[in-house]
């Protein structure tokens, strides 16, 4: 964090010429009660003109008065905001400030893109909730309940510090304990300072759970290369400019460098698998670390770096936590500056295979470092309309997907390592792919990653891998950490329209694969086939679990027709643990109320539900000529874990031409005050929100009820190879 001032917009900031200020207000009004999107400002070439331009003695003094001139447009008006870091990459130069309430961080962004010739081009902002909790602090860093939270054996508390935590409804003081378990065990846990209540948990590990190299064994058919490695700093190990090369053993993970050079200073091993002291795998880590930061060096002139103080990143081979038991995976470690540590990449030894020895997977997880010290993307985000949403983690997935893609020129990631026990015949990710938004989402961000990596590749594809990249890469200077996939695809397409390279062809590309792939204005809401199953995914423990009462991260709806006479839903867990409840409205989509149970507002709710039929004479009526939305809350989340599911629905219709649409009640529909939306508190106690009174409660067939939900249970790691099991849409 840079040494700077904060700012403050101003609540009276003047209006633009031909702005309305009630409409303006109203519009303020609205976004405070939804997921407050983005805010994005395209000024004309008439607007940039009266704007400060870029100057790089004091790169925020200018940016500061843009955004203070623009902060009822911006809706962050009155909001206090600081400086964080200024970014140049393709021509561009992005200023990113981070919002600052009660005198305490948060990780709401504000943005200031300007063009090549130093002009404001692009005004962005994500400020968060707008209401703050006064409330003092009352008790201290409950480290303890940190530790138990995390439900990691041998974990400690490493740091905690005071932060304004956003909760989706309002912004109050919290604790930040930073909790290490083994190595890939990393979390903050925050728990509200007036009081000492749980509110979220956030993993600081991005795990690589689609297995990904490339080159490897499968494509050069068993035949390692010898190769000069570059950028070494030391004779004897594989320590360079850039990475330093180290592996655990199988008797624990205490790292240290076993390849050491030979006579001729070379390091000519060969392979060998499975194995927990192979000096092979310290030349594959250091080959290809050195080749992707070599990659960003050339192609964006970015150089990532340990807290602006190093640019030598950790890889270690052969992780292990359990003495010579294997860890089939990898992932990536960011940097704790306030402790003085950099951050690591770490390569697990599988049953069968190295994961280290797949150049896909250095790649991905390098990448996962470039989007840290970037856009810094976080894990989920809370959407006050829907609930939990993991699209910032999906783009972070598919941002690492496709720059090891477009390195190995590619698009199949996992050929060789998604082969463990398998015939290696198969890629586990392909970007060369046709899934849209929101028909393809599947809930899960590895999965919903393929999206934004397919879209990306197919831009590549039609304009060319140099300016595709750089596209890639100027936008996601400019991401908020907060992005959903809507936001990530308007920040692309304006990017577009600012990079000199792009031809009005290109961006006419740009705007045609975004269109195509339903990415600008995406929604997760499903909209349902009849006889088609959908795949979807019940969301983390210590995410959608404690902070989204289980309210599962995508929603669904149908369209009735004028002559439905049954609807039949089915819901059916592919996993162990998964039980589910059915919210339903009609007109639009339930309401999502924050941490409370049901977790969800509507016009009904089917508990414990397998099969759920609606007829014109069931409690809850089918709703003909009119849109039905479904919401999914996975009641055993916290007490058995991590589930997948597969929802259809299944249609009758009479085929009576001369059929009519029933009538409708003057106060019924979207909004009305029967609609089921009630207060902050319906659907807790009230009648129409699905109240105990509401029905039968019996699972399975229909009965309509409310019902509560466990306390938060402690995290375990994500349900392996859940991309695996998402339907291609054909």
């Amino acid at each position: 964090m840079l040494a700077c001032s904060v700012f403050v917009p101003p609540a009276s900031a003047q209006l633009r010429p031909g702005q309305d200020p009630a409409s303006q207000g109203a519009a303020n009004q609205d976004a405070a009660r939804t997921a407050s999107p983005l805010r994005v400002l395209h000024l004309p070439a008439a607007r940039r003109a009266l704007e400060p331009a870029f100057d790089a003695n004091a790169p925020f003094r200018g940016a500061e008065r843009s955004l203070a001139a623009n902060a009822v447009e911006l809706g962050i008006e009155g909001m206090q905001w600081e400086p964080h870091r200024v970014l140049r990459g393709h021509g561009l130069t992005v200023v990113r400030f981070r919002r600052v309430a009660l005198g305490l961080p948060m990780t709401a962004d504000a943005l200031v893109v300007y063009d090549a010739e130093g002009r404001a081009a692009l005004l962005l902002a994500k400020p968060g909730s707008a209401t703050v909790d006064e409330r003092a602090r009352g008790v201290d860093a409950p480290r303890a309940a940190a530790v138990r939270q995390t439900g990691w054996v041998a974990a400690r508390p490493m740091g905690e510090r005071l932060v304004a935590f956003d909760d989706g409804t309002r912004v109050r003081r919290a604790w930040e304990v930073e909790v290490q378990g083994a190595l890939h065990e990393r979390a903050l846990v925050f728990f509200d300072a007036a009081d000492g209540a749980l509110l979220a948990q956030k993993s600081l590990i991005r795990h690589q759970m689609g297995r990904v190299w490339e080159p490897n064994p499968v494509i050069s058919e068993d035949m390692p290369a010898d190769v000069e490695l570059g950028n070494l700093t030391s004779a004897r190990f594989l320590t360079g400019r850039y990475v330093r090369a180290q592996q655990c053993t199988g008797s624990g993970c205490n790292p240290g460098q076993l390849a050491m050079a030979d006579a001729e200073g070379n390091f000519l091993f060969d392979p060998e698998e499975p194995s927990y002291d192979d000096p092979f795998v310290e030349v594959n880590l250091y080959h290809h670390t050195d080749i992707v930061a070599a990659y960003f060096r050339a192609a964006h002139d970015f150089e990532w770096t340990c807290c602006d103080r190093s640019s030598i990143i950790e890889a270690i081979g052969n992780y292990v936590e359990r003495p010579r038991t294997p860890f089939a995976n990898a992932f990536y470690s960011p940097s704790q500056c306030s402790r003085d540590q950099c951050a690591i990449m770490a390569f697990g030894q599988g049953r069968t295979i190295d994961f280290g020895y797949d150049g896909d997977v250095v790649y991905h997880e390098f990448v996962h470092g470039i989007v840290d010290v970037t856009a810094n993307l976080d894990f989920f985000v809370t959407d006050r309309r829907l609930g939990i949403s993991y699209e910032p983690g999906a783009l972070n997935e598919g941002y690492a997907d496709y720059f090891s893609s477009t390195i190995t020129n590619d698009p199949k990631l996992a050929d060789y390592v998604s082969s463990e026990g398998g015939s290696g015949e198969a890629s586990l990710r392909d970007l060369d792919n046709d899934f849209v938004c929101p028909n393809d989402l599947f809930g899960e961000s590895h999965a919903d990653g393929r999206i934004w990596g397919g879209a990306l590749w197919s831009i590549r594809e039609v304009i060319g891998a140099e300016k595709a990249d750089a596209l890639a890469f100027a936008a996601l200077l400019a991401l908020p950490g907060n992005a959903t996939i809507a936001e990530a695809a308007e920040v692309l397409q304006m990017t577009a329209t600012e990079l000199a390279t792009l031809t009005d062809a290109d961006r006419t590309a740009v705007d045609d694969e975004l269109t195509r792939r339903g990415l600008l204005g995406c929604d997760r809401i499903v909209p349902m086939e009849l006889d088609r199953g959908y795949g979807g995914y019940s969301g983390i423990e210590f995410a959608t679990g404690g902070l989204g009462a289980g309210v599962a991260p995508l929603h669904y709806s149908i369209e009735v027709p004028v002559d439905a006479t049954e609807l039949t839903f089915r819901i059916r867990s592919l996993t162990p643990a998964g039980e589910y409840d059915i919210h339903m409205k009609v007109g639009e989509p339930n309401r999502y109320i924050g941490p409370r149970v049901p977790g969800l507002v509507g016009d009904a709710v089917f508990e414990d539900a397998s099969v759920v039929t609606l007829t014109e004479d069931s409690e809850f009526a089918l709703p003909r000529c009119q849109t039905l939305f479904l919401g999914i809350r996975t009641t055993d989340l916290d007490s058995r874990g991590q589930s997948i599911y597969i929802l259809s629905a299944e249609m009758e219709t009479s085929g009576d031409p001369s059929a009519t649409c029933p009538e409708l009640p003057e106060d019924a529909g979207p909004g009305g005050e029967d609609a089921g939306a009630g207060g902050e508190d319906a659907g807790v106690e009230g009648s129409d929100g699905g109240g105990a009174d509401a029905g039968s409660g019996e699972g399975g067939g229909g009965g309509c009820g409310c019902r509560s939900a466990s306390g938060v249970a402690g995290a375990w790691p994500l349900l392996f190879g859940l991309v695996l099991v998402r339907r291609r849409r054909r």
